[in-house]
């Protein structure tokens, strides 16, 4: 088996991906990894009965953002054969002239240049699974060789509205399709009704012996002395998980008179902002970033409530830990919260704002008994799903 991948940063794709790869028979299958860079925090983490290929050329592609494309296509095509510029000349002023479509447009030049200049990979396998997303669905359909092709969507194929075209074209080429929940795998089916029949629903596998392994050692706050709320966020630092709405949010809890200090675990291209933010709100004493860890669990165990403030998702792995852990959550209305939270009764649902996030976290620490009634149900509920495993071998 081929597990395509891109890096291993501290992310829910790759935190899914070590959840999936623990579970899996090593007697049953021969596993590699193919990865766009061998690098990231959660190398270490991989299981020692995987082994781990790094592409050889190209890998940097993986990696394209609005911020680096310019370098990294030059570096990697124009530098190299002068005159693919007048390849790529009319998709970069497509992209200005026409803002709007700039992802579109994007991942439009991005599958010419796998196509045309990506070699296939030689060896042959039974199963190939692309795990990170849209560019490994492509490269996996277009450079490799297997019996079986099965793609992973994690995302709300409505936020950010789906590439209907690339999908159209990658999506029948595979045998199967994972979505993570049933609001994913009915998105995709809405959009898509041509490919339905191959869509799979196999939930994130979380361990919770696993998870409070981890959670039971490492380090923690650094602010033993402090008494009063720990509000924890596990996000990348960008616009689409919220990061914007943190300064608002704690600005009215501040002046409201409750102690509180906010944590974020992560890093992210939109960081600069959520610090301007702070400061413009006056709370950057009381939002404290913790940048990335390879386990991030202590924190979590020691938070008194964790707040997933995403303007859209698909089945964010954090949340389904922090339900394992017995937490208090506050999570805005994206696609599968509902489903997560069990329409509430596991967690404050909240609107998709500053003010909703600000009413459903004040309505936790105004709240005692509604707190321990959140713990108390969570603690009854058992979550282990290691058991999803058998849906891959059925697929």
């Amino acid at each position: 088996m081929l597990v395509i991948g891109i890096i291993m940063n501290c992310a829910g794709t790759e935190k899914s991906f070590l959840s999936f790869a623990n579970c899996l028979d090593y007697s049953k299958y021969d596993v590699d990894l193919l990865l766009a860079k061998k690098e990231g925090l959660l190398m270490e983490m991989i299981p020692k009965e995987i082994n781990v290929i790094e592409m050889e050329e190209y890998g940097e592609m993986f990696l394209l953002t609005g911020k680096n494309a310019m370098k990294t296509i030059f570096n990697n095509f124009v530098k190299k054969k002068p005159l693919t510029f007048f390849e790529i000349l009319p998709y970069f002023l497509k992209i200005i002239l026409k803002p709007s479509k700039k992802a579109i447009t994007a991942t439009q030049l991005w599958v010419h240049l796998m196509k045309k200049y990506f070699k296939p990979f030689e060896k042959e396998y039974d199963v190939a699974v692309a795990y990170w997303g849209d560019r490994t669905v492509a490269y996996m359909c277009d450079k490799i060789s297997a019996a079986k092709k099965i793609a992973w969507l994690h995302f709300d194929y409505n936020n950010p509205p789906g590439n209907n075209v690339f999908y159209e074209e990658y999506f029948p080429k595979c045998d199967k399709i994972v979505t993570v929940s049933q609001s994913v795998d009915q998105a995709l089916k809405e959009n898509l009704p041509s490919v339905a029949e191959k869509c799979v629903v196999m939930a994130n596998i979380i361990d919770p012996k696993y998870i409070w392994d981890l959670a039971l050692r490492g380090e923690t706050f650094p602010d033993a002395y402090f008494k009063g709320t720990r509000l924890l966020s596990m996000i990348r630092l960008s616009q689409q998980k919220g990061i914007d709405m943190i300064p608002s949010v704690l600005a009215k809890l501040k002046s409201d008179g409750y102690d509180v200090r906010w944590y974020i675990i992560g890093e992210g291209e939109d960081k600069p902002l959520l610090i301007e933010e702070a400061f413009r709100n006056e709370v950057a004493d009381i939002m404290i970033l913790l940048g990335t860890t390879t386990n991030p669990y202590s924190y979590l165990r020691d938070c008194d409530i964790y707040v997933q403030p995403s303007r859209y998702e698909g089945k964010p792995v954090v949340v389904e830990e922090a339900k394992i852990m017995y937490k208090l959550i506050v999570a805005t209305n994206y696609l599968s919260a509902p489903e997560q939270l069990d329409n509430g009764r596991f967690g404050t649902l909240t609107e998709i704002s500053v003010e909703g996030l600000y009413n459903g976290i004040k309505k936790l620490l105004d709240d005692e008994t509604l707190c321990d009634n959140f713990t108390l149900t969570l603690s009854k509920e058992n979550f282990d799903n290691t058991e999803e495993i058998s849906k891959f071998y059925e697929m």
